[in-house]
């Protein structure tokens, strides 16, 4: 009996501080992910990590679609929105534009970060030798295909605008490496497997790569407090393995697969910083 009342005691604790700290924070919130436009899509991908979420906090989290890191700046710096899971390269944006966001985990990514690849045969073996060359990469302002790719040539004195040419080719750039339209094409990692199984082992390699990028992160909006965004950093730092399963349930975050959530260290992102005076 003693056990039970003892037990009945911790649960009515346990509720009674959600219910205080939950308090400091609005009644419902919206939620965004900056590389997903529709409601449908948000809701399809994220539905089981807002109920999971919901359950933690004691509130109820609307989904709010921006589709893009200018639309995101804007929601927050309007306090349209309240939650964004973000890229590297848009949080050092919005650490830029937005006053008094608050970081509240990141989520970082297994094999996360930047390459170059190039035929085996064509005598690229290096960063360096990649001048007079002509160079493919993502879009403007990918992390991983065009930040970071410019990063590391810089970082290796070569002029970007004098020693090579560079093309943003997106979804085109890997098939005009195979059809030798460019001699080499900086991007993200994940791609080189894939698309070194297609072509047929050997005939690829990866000349340099980058460091490994930070996480994704959670940020709150300027007009959430600090008392709530602590609050809700501390409910998801119980349990970050949990969440982490809610956002993969869905199968529709694949690249989340064997991450980890982590405490956001904003000196980490001081790379993506540097790198984005070169654009």
């Amino acid at each position: 009996m003693k056990t039970k009342l003892k037990q009945l005691s911790v649960l009515t604790l346990s509720l009674a501080a959600t219910s205080v700290f939950a308090s400091v924070c609005p009644d419902t919130l919206r939620f965004a992910d900056t590389g997903i436009e529709g409601t449908e899509e948000l809701q399809l991908t994220y539905q089981q990590f807002v109920d999971e979420v919901e359950n933690r906090l004691g509130v109820n989290v609307e989904f709010y679609p921006v589709g893009n890191r200018t639309t995101a700046i804007n929601a927050l710096r309007f306090n349209q929105v309240d939650i964004v899971l973000a890229g590297p390269s848009e949080y050092v944006l919005m650490t830029e534009h937005v006053e008094g966001i608050k970081p509240i985990s990141a989520v970082v990514r297994p094999e996360y970060y930047s390459v170059f690849i190039a035929p085996t045969d064509s005598g690229i073996d290096s960063l360096e030798d990649l001048k007079g060359k002509h160079v493919a990469m993502k879009d403007h302002g990918s992390t991983t295909g065009h930040i970071m790719p410019m990063y590391m040539l810089h970082k290796e004195g070569i002029d970007l605008d004098r020693d090579l040419n560079i093309s943003l080719l997106a979804g085109a750039r890997m098939q005009a490496l195979a059809s030798g339209e460019v001699d080499a094409v900086g991007t993200g990692v994940r791609d080189f497997a894939p698309f070194a199984a297609q072509q047929g082992e050997g005939k690829y390699k990866i000349i340099a790569r980058s460091q490994t990028m930070p996480g994704d992160p959670l940020i709150a909006g300027p007009h959430i407090s600090q008392q709530c965004s602590d609050f809700i950093q501390e409910k998801f730092m119980d349990d970050p393995d949990g969440l982490l399963q809610a956002i993969l349930a869905p199968g529709k975050r694949k690249k989340y697969v064997g991450a980890e959530m982590v405490s956001v260290n904003d000196s980490a992102y001081d790379m993506v910083r540097e790198s984005y005076s070169l654009l």
